[in-house]
C-alpha cells in the first residue's frame, strides 16, 4: 500500500472517531476563542508599554496569539494522545494486513503522549483647458475634487475595519471547519512519535509541529497581514490615534 494512502486511511479513521466522540469543531472554537483573547491582551499590554503604532502592535499581537495557539494544540495533543491509545487499539488491530507489500498490522508498544487603508490621496496637476474656462473655475474643480477625496478617506476607514473583521472571521471559521482533520493528523503524529503502536511500514511520519503549521499558517498570515495593513491605514488617517476607538472618535469629529 502506498505510504500516502496508508497515512490517509489512518487519519480518516481517527477523524471519524473524533467526530463521533469528541466534538472537535466545538473544541477548536474554544481554542480559537482563547487565542483571540491572548491577541487582545497582548495588544493592550504593548500599548501600555509604549508601542502606540497600531500596525506593528497588531502584527506583534497576532504573532503572540499564534504562538499561544500552537501551545494550545500541543496541550490538546498531550491530553488526547494517551486517552486515545487504548480506544484505537481494537479498531486498528482488527484490520488485517494486506496480502502483499502492504502495511503491517498495528501493534501496541507502550504508553505516553505526546493566530490580530488609509485616507485616499489624489493629485490634480493638469486640468484640460477645454473644461477650464478661467482660473476661478479651475480652483472650483480642484476644491470639489479634494473634498471628494476627503470624503473617500473617511469612508475608507470603516471599509478597512470591515475587511479586518471579515478576515478574522473567515480565518477562524476555516480553522474551526478543518478541526477534525487537523486533530486527527496531530493525533497520528503524536501517537507514532510516542511509540503507542508500531509504525506502519513506509508511512510518512511528521513532527506534530510541522502538521500544525501546515494546517494553520495561511489563516494566520492572512490575519496578520490584514491587521498590519488596517493598523497602518488607520495611523495614516488619524496620526494621533493609537487604538481603534480613537480612530472612530476621529472619524465622528471629522464629519
Amino acid at each position: 500500500m502506498h505510504p500516502y494512502t496508508t497515512r490517509t486511511i489512518e487519519i480518516n479513521r481517527l477523524r471519524d472517531r473524533l467526530e463521533r466522540n469528541d466534538f472537535p469543531r466545538l473544541q477548536m472554537s474554544f481554542l480559537v476563542t482563547i487565542t483571540g483573547a491572548v491577541g487582545f491582551l497582548t495588544s493592550f499590554l504593548l500599548l501600555r508599554a509604549g508601542l502606540h503604532e497600531m500596525s506593528w502592535r497588531y502584527l506583534l499581537a497576532c504573532t503572540v496569539a499564534y504562538l499561544a495557539f500552537l501551545f494550545l494544540l500541543w496541550l490538546w495533543l498531550k491530553t488526547k494522545a494517551e486517552d486515545y491509545a487504548d480506544a484505537i487499539l481494537d479498531a486498528l488491530n482488527s484490520i488485517p494486513s494486506p496480502g502483499h507489500g502492504g502495511a503491517e498490522c498495528v501493534r501496541y508498544a507502550g504508553k505516553g503522549g505526546d493566530f490580530g487603508g488609509g485616507g485616499a490621496h489624489a493629485s490634480f496637476d493638469d486640468v484640460p483647458a477645454a473644461i477650464v474656462p478661467d482660473a476661478s473655475a479651475a480652483d472650483g474643480v480642484v476644491g470639489e475634487a479634494l473634498g471628494s477625496a476627503g470624503a473617500a478617506g473617511e469612508l475608507a476607514i470603516p471599509l478597512f475595519v470591515l475587511m479586518l473583521l471579515a478576515g478574522l472571521i473567515l480565518s477562524s471559521l476555516y480553522v474551526v471547519y478543518s478541526a477534525p482533520v487537523l486533530f486527527a493528523e496531530l493525533l497520528l503524529d503524536g501517537l507514532l512519535a510516542a511509540g503507542l503502536y508500531r509504525r506502519l511500514r513506509g508511512v510518512e511520519n511528521r513532527h506534530w509541529l510541522e502538521t500544525a503549521l501546515s494546517g494553520t499558517i495561511w489563516p494566520f498570515i492572512l490575519t496578520a497581514l490584514l491587521s498590519f495593513v488596517a493598523g497602518w491605514a488607520m495611523g495614516q488617517y488619524a496620526p494621533e490615534a493609537d487604538t481603534l476607538g480613537s480612530v472612530l472618535h476621529h472619524v465622528r469629529h471629522a464629519e
